[in-house]
């Protein structure tokens, strides 16, 4: 589940209000990254996603340049995706707003229940375990392994060595994501 991070969360949200797609040119490069599927998948995310994943990628790119890992598709593909599991709960930017306080609030176990029950609750559980859901949907639409990976492993540190991401690309997707 995702750590409440006030300000990072309270920037995304004001980003959020703006309906406006992303630019052209932003959508050019997203599509030269990502396969076909994958590209399909990342359209389908609102644009106030598709504009906050083209920012972190952007990030991720510029925090790795110079790196043996600048470069490579994988781990943009990898910031481009990693929160298509959001799609899964159909809520929009106030609702997600909640369901983050309601999952700060109720903690882990709670959460868990939720995914069980129905309305609002089982779609702020969706929304908070984006992870898993997200995974499932990169590989089903034939996106890069990488970013299937990090999408399951996000959210939580201890999954990380078990991805198979390095070190030094999971900090710079972490600290992209959380900028």
């Amino acid at each position: 589940m995702t750590r409440v991070q006030p300000l990072h969360l309270g920037r995304r949200f004001v980003r959020a209000l703006w309906p406006g797609p992303p630019r052209k040119r932003d959508v050019a490069w997203v599509a030269g990254i990502l396969e076909p599927g994958a590209l399909r998948l990342w359209r389908s995310l609102p644009n106030h996603d598709q504009r906050y994943t083209i920012r972190v990628a952007k990030d991720v790119e510029a925090r790795l340049a110079g790196t043996e890992f600048a470069g490579q598709p994988r781990w943009l593909a990898a910031a481009l995706l990693h929160d298509v599991g959001k799609l899964d709960s159909g809520l929009g930017v106030f609702g997600r707003s909640v369901a983050t306080v309601m999952g700060a609030t109720a903690g882990p176990a709670r959460v868990e229940r939720w995914a069980q029950t129905s309305g609002f609750r089982r779609r702020a559980a969706w929304y908070l375990h984006h992870d898993e859901r997200g995974a499932d949907r990169i590989r089903a639409a034939g996106g890069r392994e990488e970013a299937e990976r990090w999408a399951r492993a996000h959210h939580q540190r201890d999954r990380w060595p078990a991805s198979g991401v390095p070190v030094p690309v999971a900090e710079a997707l972490e600290a992209a994501d959380n900028a």
